[in-house]
């Protein structure tokens, strides 16, 4: 019973850390772009349903709602009250906030009345933290858990390769490159690199057994690691190697190919971490970006985790370690941010196309004489729209992520 209690509520606070920080730092851009951009930020809120706790500090309500499932930011303006008194039948009033103070459209600290730029500014700020947050996150993996070292162990080696004539043979180990010590092969290839045309020294340690694991055919760890003393050595080696240039200025190799990962981990100096966490930060992105064009143009069929599937990865990744949960929250963190970009209404990107819109009739109107434009009331509509559309796929994508467990 209270280990059943103590999966339960390590579940839910980690899919509370989860969502909430995503909310928080999305909301966060939201927030400080439009504080800088002059614009009246009513409430703070994070998680949904009604107000728990509230604190009016400044011109800004901050409060905390009891579903931690999202958060949002009200500026003034945006939730027109005026042109929605103008839409209601005569006599009858809009639902009112009392602890919202009424913001005419026109105020000059309203969203409605400052200029474009800021306005995409202050609806782009949400997602770029976001992924901003899930770099924050990869390099404090990498900065205090460490990461995957890549490997040091020869598979292959050519024949017609300059590693193969120099001597280099499948199952070497590479411990040295011109007596710098390597743990990692990242820092051999910058070595090989900067060393285009030259001739260095590789220390090998060879004769050392290999065993597969039966997981996927990776190296055991036991097998050998990269940590110097963990791995024994039969012979020790010393081989002068001509690096040939390819391709780019700054490109090189010696023609070696290395064993999968042997899943040694280790804590990465800070610059080394950064460096890593902002590589790894940009490939999410790309490799993201690529997955959403692909299911929209139908190259790949759309395979969408609900509520219900994330809720059970979150679980799941909480069982391994903090580290793991860390490295889903970054990799989730990427996917909301960059959903909430697509030009879809209700989302960012569906409000950011409105501002570009009413650039694009302002520049005609200018052009032509015309008084072109869309109406807070069709622009509300439309999102109004997007936001039934988005509610009735949750429901879909929740039902599809419940009967894949049956």
């Amino acid at each position: 019973m209270l280990g059943f209690l103590y999966i339960a509520v390590k579940t839910i606070l980690s899919i509370s850390f989860v969502l909430v920080s995503i909310a928080l730092v999305h909301e966060l851009g939201h927030y400080v772009t439009a504080k800088l951009s002059g614009i009246w930020v009513l409430e703070f809120a994070i998680g949904f349903g009604n107000r728990l706790i509230k604190k009016q500090w400044g011109e800004t309500l901050y409060s905390l709602r009891p579903l931690p499932l999202g958060g949002f930011v009200r500026l003034a303006g945006m939730d027109n009250v005026e042109e929605e008194e103008k839409n209601l039948p005569e006599g009858e009033k809009p639902e009112i906030d009392e602890d919202l103070p009424l913001v005419p459209a026109d105020h000059p600290k309203s969203y409605l009345s400052r200029p474009a730029w800021a306005k995409i500014l202050v609806l782009s700020a949400g997602s770029i933290m976001n992924l901003v947050w899930a770099i924050v996150l990869f390099i404090t993996i990498y900065a205090v858990a460490g990461g995957p070292l890549t490997n040091i162990a020869v598979m292959e080696a050519p024949q017609d390769k300059p590693a193969y004539i120099a001597g280099i043979r499948s199952g070497d180990i590479i411990t040295a490159i011109d007596g710098q010590k390597i743990s990692d092969w990242s820092d051999g290839i910058t070595i090989i690199n900067n060393s285009a045309g030259k001739e260095i020294t590789l220390s090998i340690a060879r004769n050392h057994p290999i065993r597969k694991s039966a997981a996927g055919g990776g190296i055991l760890k036991e097998d050998f690691a990269v940590n110097n003393g963990t791995y024994e050595i039969h012979d020790q080696e010393t081989l002068s190697i001509k690096v040939k240039p390819e391709g780019t200025m700054g490109s090189a190799k010696i023609g070696i190919a290395l064993a999968p990962n042997n899943f040694d981990f280790q804590a990465l100096p800070f610059s080394k971490a950064c460096s890593k966490g902002i590589n790894d930060g940009l490939s999410v992105i790309v490799q993201t970006v690529g997955g959403l064009f692909k299911m929209f143009t139908r190259e790949t069929q759309a395979d969408v985790a609900g509520p219900v599937k994330i809720m059970k990865m979150i679980k799941d990744q909480s069982s391994k370690g903090i580290f793991d949960l860390l490295y889903l929250t970054a990799i989730l963190s990427v996917n909301i941010g960059l959903i909430n970009l697509l030009p879809l209404p209700v989302l960012d990107g569906g409000r950011i196309v409105f501002v570009l819109l009413e650039i694009m009739f302002g520049f005609i109107n200018r052009l032509a004489g015309l008084k072109l434009a869309i109406t807070p009331k069709v622009e509300e509509t439309i999102h109004f729209a997007g936001m039934l559309f988005l509610l009735s796929l949750l429901v879909f994508v929740t039902y599809k992520d419940i009967m894949s467990f049956f």
